[in-house]
């Protein structure tokens, strides 16, 4: 193995793991992948300025929370494109995520399409985002079949 194929396997892991702690509420895990400066910056659809922009650990963290109000979660994530310039990269991804919230009427599924530009550094070994664009390109909600 070479090194650059290291650390593109150690980025895109990286990012699905992000999803998978998403997945499991795991807020401050998910913060910990960040820098301690580290932002996102949310971006709704057809949106020019970002709708949330957290930044260092407790923000993030608060942001993150914000999953616990469904009942389960799934984020689907495409390979991910990753350009690696020594201690610095980016990566772009696309996701397809479902959160299920509970209604009078039956359970709700609310579905995201976005897209991921991050930008990552290496601290002492390991690979960490500095920045995550989150870009919501649509959204629908609809009721669950039984």
């Amino acid at each position: 193995m070479t090194a650059e194929f290291d650390d593109w396997l150690a980025i895109t892991r990286m990012i699905v793991r992000y999803g998978r702690l998403a997945d499991q509420r795991r807020s401050g895990d998910m913060a910990d992948l960040f820098t301690a400066d580290g932002r996102m910056l949310m971006f709704r659809p057809r949106a020019d300025e970002p709708a949330e922009a957290p930044e260092g650990r407790g923000q993030l963290i608060a942001a993150f929370d914000a999953l616990a109000a469904f009942v389960v979660t799934s984020h689907v994530l495409s390979p991910s494109d990753v350009e690696i310039e020594g201690d610095s990269a980016t990566a772009h991804t696309s996701c397809m995520s479902h959160h299920i919230s509970e209604a009078p009427e039956g359970r709700i599924r609310f579905t995201l399409a976005d897209r991921y530009e991050d930008t990552l550094v290496r601290i002492e070994g390991r690979w960490l985002f500095r920045e995550r664009r989150k870009y919501t390109d649509w959204t629908e909600s609809t009721p669950l079949r039984r």
